[in-house]
């Protein structure tokens, strides 16, 4: 058996070397932005069509002849599939030990199961004969959306100075492209048809098969995973690392909690997303803040407005962050974000409209998910070393993500006494500025930092 794993890790390493001395064609990073800004794409589209296409899919398969979202009946759909959406946040817990795997066999499998997983989820979903088959569907999607491996890709391939840029371009990109659900809803959508919101999945579902296979065809490996893997496999673990760091090099979810608290930059990144992320709760809510505002027509206005805005700062959030670094960037946009909530509450109260109500939403959601994402992958990746890079990334996701349940919690039981828009100005405020407080004081700049060179030491 150690003759066997000797030979399998010499063919790997003969492999690896070959892969790593390989020149690339030209117009290489053209098409890997190509294939990872789909794989965006279908991630967008695959974390949103659920809540879009829920109202649909209960009627059809509660058998809700009336089609109204106010009886009973759609109440009662409601009460059953609720419940599963919220449980489903435990999934998150697996997350780190899935995301760890591809630090051993490499991004390009992982960046294909990731988006093949997807259309699967999204196949089962739209094939669904009964609720079960339904909520095994979304528990797929939910599973396979969070891991964001196309961003992990793009870290590690792109040149170091504009690492950010082409990550936000690609999302941005894609939110935009959220707005095709609307477009396939108006292609296939039919109230006489119960059964035609199923459709609306099909395109998505091809999208995401086709792409997730090409990927692993078309693209190859990430340069700093084959770097460190032919390290690992020749045996650099034990020959070049002094004893009291071996455990910064291997992959998997307890060194990678352990090297996050170990690291003063790491932990403080925690801390300050942590306290941000609690603010995340008012994305859920805020179609309930336009309904009780303006007219259903008004609301869907904003809700064609507020995408564009989505992506527009997005982009812009990548450009900058490569220019003016990532802690300046987060400190913009974590101020956008909450001006922008406290914007659009205004422009509920004091009826300015539905643009821009869109507008000041958009900018607030851009900021505070284009800030989410740099603290949560960006500021980690680039404060990891390659070898346990992808173990901490999924990792620490999970231990900021853990900090919307603090906000969730307090708006669940304080709106039965406050209202809605008061909440997210009462709870959202304090969290966003103690959030870049911490940021601003603790965390170091990661901008133009050395993937290939990372140690205990790059951030003391």
């Amino acid at each position: 058996m150690k003759i066997q794993n000797e030979q399998r890790k010499q063919k790997e390493l003969e492999r690896l070397t070959k892969l790593s001395q390989l020149k690339k064609p030209a117009g290489y990073m053209l098409l890997v932005m190509i294939v990872l800004t789909v794989v965006y794409i279908v991630d967008e589209i695959t974390s949103n069509m659920n809540s879009t296409m829920q109202p649909y899919a209960l009627f059809d398969l509660f058998k809700i002849a009336s089609r109204n979202v106010n009886s009973d009946e759609y109440k009662n759909a409601i009460n059953t599939v609720a419940p599963i959406s919220v449980a489903s946040n435990f999934l998150l817990i697996i997350t780190p030990f899935y995301k760890a795997l591809s630090d051993k066999y490499g991004r390009k499998l992982f960046l294909m199961i990731n988006t093949v997983g997807m259309g699967l989820g999204m196949l089962v979903v739209m094939t669904s004969a009964n609720v079960a088959m339904y909520i095994i569907g979304m528990l797929l999607m939910m599973f396979f959306t969070p891991n964001d491996m196309q961003v992990l890709y793009i870290m590690e391939t792109a040149p170091k100075e504009k690492r950010a840029t082409y990550c936000f371009i690609a999302k941005g990109v894609a939110l935009v492209s959220v707005s095709l659900i609307g477009i396939f809803s108006k292609m296939f959508l039919r109230a006489d048809v119960p059964s035609s919101w199923r459709m609306v999945y099909s395109i998505p579902v091809v999208m995401a098969v086709v792409i997730g296979f090409l990927s692993f065809f078309l693209l190859r490996e990430t340069p700093v995973f084959t770097e460190e893997r032919i390290k690992v496999l020749k045996g650099f673990e034990k020959k070049d690392v002094p004893e009291e760091k071996k455990d910064v090099q291997k992959s998997g979810v307890i060194n990678a909690v352990k090297f996050i608290f170990k690291s003063k930059q790491l932990r403080w990144i925690f801390i300050a997303g942590f306290v941000f992320y609690a603010t995340t709760f008012y994305t859920s809510y805020y179609a309930s803040v336009l309904e009780g505002a303006m007219a259903t027509e008004m609301v869907a206005t904003a809700l064609l407005v507020y995408p564009f805005c989505n992506g527009l700062i997005t982009v812009l959030a990548g450009i900058f962050s490569d220019r003016i670094g990532r802690k300046k960037v987060c400190l913009l946009l974590g101020s956008l974000a909450l001006l922008g909530i406290l914007a659009f509450v205004l422009s509920c109260r004091l009826g300015w409209g539905p643009v821009a109500a869109g507008i000041a939403y958009g900018c607030s959601i851009g900021g505070l998910w284009s800030m989410s994402d740099t603290l949560i992958l960006t500021m980690p990746a680039e404060s990891s070393p390659s070898g346990i890079r992808s173990s901490v990334m999924g990792t620490i996701s999970v231990m900021i993500g853990a900090g919307m349940f603090i906000g969730q919690a307090a708006f669940i039981v304080l709106q039965n006494f406050v209202p809605m828009d008061v909440l997210f100005m009462v709870l959202c405020l304090p969290f966003m500025a103690l959030s870049l407080l911490i940021l601003l004081t603790k965390v170091k700049e990661t901008k133009d930092v050395d993937l290939d060179n990372i140690t205990e030491e790059t951030f003391k």
